[in-house]
């Protein structure tokens, strides 16, 4: 079974219709963070089965949005961005993703999904109210023996399920972060459910269940038969009535046997869960102990910062605003000195009153002056003006001091205010070369602490992705689950107080079976012996059949075990070669792959996270290889990011593996650089057959930073 091409229409990241033709070998698909690799594994799965993969929720159908996951994603939200903005009041923007499988008989399915979205009124088209957005509808069409077959919606999903039950649709399809899941060191349920949903060894399980169920039946007309042909006779009656009654015992005491070990598994599951999770707070305990003092750190510098804020902002409008003002505060001084100087400075005595007014009149009016005799007259003009110059002098000079006298009162009053403030000036000066100082010693520690912020910040985010790690491996948040340790510790105490106590009842179950077994053996022993020795017991033919079916039912057990422990040992051994391909590079110690007839995988502590998935996918891929082998159905295998913990060698490495392991393998990985030597040597490769990247298309500016809606994927085909 090989897919043959996929076409996405505005689907999540991928705007209008972009298309990936894949063929047999290994596909390709390469693009860094935020490219559109996890929307196109989406897309996959949501043609196949309508549902995406959400964050920490996992998988969910779109038809059920946002209520089944927590409104993690609003029900429009898997629309194309683009599709949504561009799309007018009124009008509808469509989803179709479709796909064309080729059956190993060659019948060719074309499956097609869609959604349709109506903008409704409202300014923000990026809002749930902006849509109304239908279920999505499912179409598959094929030929079959009468024609053209087309199945929609509920009988489409019937040939989906045909073609891809659902219990091994998380084994050919998965993503990296959940490989735990289906995969666990220290959970064998997890390889036995493996071996359940994936492997051929069920079938056995249902040819015992037939014969057993079989001989029930066989055995209880068998009593029926005998009581009828036997009534007269008591003693048989009496055999005949004990057997009937321990068989009856027996078959309840397994079921509630079967019960008790169900419950045992369940109990045993989740303290396997517990341990795990208190196995990673261990780890993690320091780890989370050093983030707490580090965010306590934090804290008390944000404290700080927000003491010296809160300080500044209050001493800015009454004290620092003074800042800057040295040069207009030497002014005022400059000026009050200035003032003081002349407010006490009298007007100049000029010495204009000898001779006097009056005399100096006499002059101009007698033509003769009397102290040199000398003319003052119209033939002397430079005489006459220098006696006017003198009496304007006087004037003036009297004038001054009338007004020097007018205004000494006020300006004393005046004077008395300037005295009060003529120091201000110095005080400011001073206190302003305080401030600068202060003001500066405030900006300084504040800088220090941001200093000392970012450095914690820092370790922080450090603290933060190995946490993540540890989340990613152990299935839980360290930051929540540490403060639990107590209470799960009680509650693992609880459960194996419960496990002791269901252990014990199994135990008398066993005894009570075994006594049972015991009786009914020696009743049918009693009732053989009185065939043997009378003719008076009637024999029926219902007792050859249920001798056959004791001796089908105890070969099918035998051929049942022989096949599991045989399909165990198969599953080891080929999950060693192929984790000898994954690991062919490595320098140092790999290990090897442990499978005990328990499901119980050998943990190996010297190994690190990479060879611990290496090793997980090798079983996984085992026992695909092995099922499709026995069954003849060859499934596709698709893998979003196959681990985190692979570096780029490590997973060419593991692409050079895989890439003849299953007819079509299709990958979706980060983890190659289009420059780099393992692409071209991947590219080289005979059994690659197909090679695309992804890559980030901008509609706007492209000199802008761009809006989440005109970004989008473009896919283009390198091989």
């Amino acid at each position: 079974m090989i897919i043959r091409n996929i076409s996405i229409t505005n689907f999540q990241s991928y705007y209008e219709t972009q298309t990936l033709e894949f063929s047999k070998g290994l596909n390709l698909i390469l693009g860094k963070g935020g490219k559109g690799k996890s929307k196109l594994f989406n897309a996959f799965y949501w043609v196949f089965f309508g549902k995406l993969y959400i964050s920490d929720i996992g998988w969910r159908s779109t038809n059920g949005l946002p209520n089944n996951a927590n409104f993690a994603l609003q029900r429009h939200e898997y629309f194309n961005k683009k599709a949504l903005h561009d799309t007018p009041i009124g009008e509808s923007v469509e989803v179709v993703v479709s796909l064309e499988l080729e059956d190993d008989k060659g019948t060719i399915y074309s499956i097609e999904r869609t959604a349709v979205a109506t903008r409704l009124e409202g300014d923000n088209w990026d809002t749930p109210n902006a849509w109304k957005v239908l279920d999505n509808h499912l179409r598959v069409i094929f030929d079959g023996p009468t024609g053209t077959v087309i199945r929609d919606n509920d009988l489409a999903e019937d040939e989906i399920s045909n073609l891809f039950p659902e219990s091994i649709r998380d084994y050919i399809w998965f993503q990296g972060e959940s490989l735990d899941e289906l995969i666990n060191f220290r959970k064998k349920e997890t390889l036995r459910d493996a071996v359940k949903h994936i492997s051929y060894y069920p079938y056995y399980e249902k040819l015992s269940n037939i014969i057993s169920g079989a001989k029930s039946k066989i055995v209880s007309l068998e009593t029926k038969h005998l009581k009828e042909k036997n009534k007269h006779n008591s003693t048989v009656t009496t055999l005949l009535s004990r057997q009937e009654y321990l068989r009856t015992k027996i078959e309840a005491d397994k079921k509630k046997r079967k019960d008790i070990e169900d419950h045992i598994s369940t109990i045993e599951i989740a303290l396997a869960a517990d341990e795990s999770k208190l196995s990673g707070m261990a780890s993690y305990t320091g780890l989370v102990s050093q983030y707490k003092t580090e965010e306590n750190k934090r804290n008390e510098i944000n404290n700080q910062l927000t003491a010296i804020d809160e300080r500044q902002r209050a001493l800015l409008p009454s004290l620092w605003v003074l800042r800057g003002t040295q040069g207009l505060i030497q002014q005022a001084k400059d000026i009050i000195k200035a003032h003081v100087e002349s407010e006490y400075t009298a007007p100049e005595k000029k010495y204009l009153d000898n001779p006097g007014r009056s005399k100096l009149e006499e002059i101009l009016r007698d033509g003769v002056c009397y102290v040199c005799g000398s003319k003052v007259d119209a033939e002397h003009q430079h005489a006459i003006d220098y006696i006017k110059e003198r009496l304007r002098l006087q004037e003036e000079y009297l004038q001054e001091m009338e007004e020097f006298k007018a205004n000494l009162e006020i300006s004393k009053r005046f004077n008395i205010f300037i005295g009060r403030i003529q120091d201000y000036p110095d005080s400011l000066l001073l206190s302003i070369g305080n401030i600068d100082k202060q003001f500066q010693e405030s900006e300084d520690a504040a800088e220090k602490l941001s200093s000392q912020r970012k450095r914690v910040s820092d370790k922080l985010r450090e603290l933060d992705e190995e946490l993540e790690d540890v989340k990613k491996k152990c299935g839980i948040d360290p930051r929540q689950q540490a403060s639990t340790a107590n209470l799960l510790k009680s509650s693992m105490n609880a459960s194996r107080g419960n496990l002791s106590t269901l252990r014990r009842q199994l135990n008398a179950l066993d005894t009570t079976i075994a006594e049972s077994s015991a009786e009914l053996k020696q009743v049918e022993k009693d009732l053989a012996s009185l065939g043997g020795k009378s003719n008076n017991v009637s024999i029926v033919e219902e007792t050859e059949w249920k001798n056959l079916s004791v001796f089908l039912e105890d070969i099918c057990s035998r051929v049942q075990e022989k096949a599991r422990k045989k399909l165990l040992e198969q599953m080891e051994m080929r999950a060693n070669e192929f984790y000898a391909r994954f690991t062919e590079h490595d320098n140092g110690y790999k290990g090897k792959v442990e499978i005990a007839s328990d499901y119980s995988i050998s943990f190996d502590a010297g190994l690190n996270t990479s060879h611990e998935d290496r090793k997980k996918m090798s079983i996984i891929n085992a026992l695909l290889s092995l099922n499709q082998e026995a069954i003849g159905t060859f499934y596709p295998f698709i893998s979003d990011a196959p681990t985190s913990s692979f570096d780029p060698e490590t997973t060419h490495k593991y692409l050079r593996g895989i890439k003849d392991i299953f007819e079509q393998t299709i990958i979706i990985t980060k983890d190659v650089e289009i420059d780099s030597n393992n692409y071209k040597d991947l590219f080289n490769q005979q059994n690659v057959s197909r090679i695309y990247t992804l890559e980030s298309e901008i509609h706007g500016n492209p000199e802008g930073t761009p809006e989440i809606f005109e970004v989008s994927t473009h896919v283009e085909r390198k091989k």
